[in-house]
C-alpha cells in the first residue's frame, strides 16, 4: 500500500467543495429517466412508473447508467451503506423487488403499514 501523495485533508473546509465539482455529473447520467436529488453526499434518485414492468426496467437501467459512470470515474460504490426504498400503493402485490447493483444486491429498506 503506498502514501497517498496528493488530496486535501478529510475534515477540511475545501473537501465537500471538491467532492461535489467531482460527482456533479452523476445526476446528469440519469437525469432522463429519473429525480436524482444531491445533498453533500448523500445522493437519492427517484423513480416513479406506474406500470410494474417498466418501472423494474429502468430501475435497472438506472442502476446500470450509475455503475457505468462509477467505473468511469474510478469510484466505487459503498453496497453496504446503500438502500432500495420502494413506495406502493395498497393494491400493488410485489413486495420482493430485488435490485442489484454490479454483482450485490441492495438492501431493501422497508415501511409497515398498519
Amino acid at each position: 500500500m503506498e502514501k497517498v501523495q496528493h488530496g486535501v485533508p478529510q475534515g477540511s473546509v475545501l473537501g465537500p467543495l471538491l467532492f461535489l465539482m467531482y460527482i456533479n455529473d452523476l445526476a446528469k447520467s440519469v437525469s432522463d429517466i429519473a429525480s436524482p436529488i444531491l445533498f453533500a453526499d448523500d445522493t437519492s434518485f427517484i423513480i416513479t412508473y406506474r406500470d410494474e414492468t417498466e418501472f423494474k426496467l429502468r430501475t435497472h437501467e438506472i442502476l446500470n447508467r450509475i455503475n457505468k459512470w462509477f467505473h468511469t470515474n474510478l469510484l466505487m460504490l459503498n453496497c453496504d451503506k446503500t438502500y432500495f426504498l420502494p413506495f406502493s400503493t395498497k393494491t400493488d402485490t410485489d413486495d420482493n423487488m430485488k435490485v442489484s447493483f454490479g454483482n450485490k444486491n441492495l438492501l431493501l429498506c422497508k415501511i409497515q403499514n398498519s
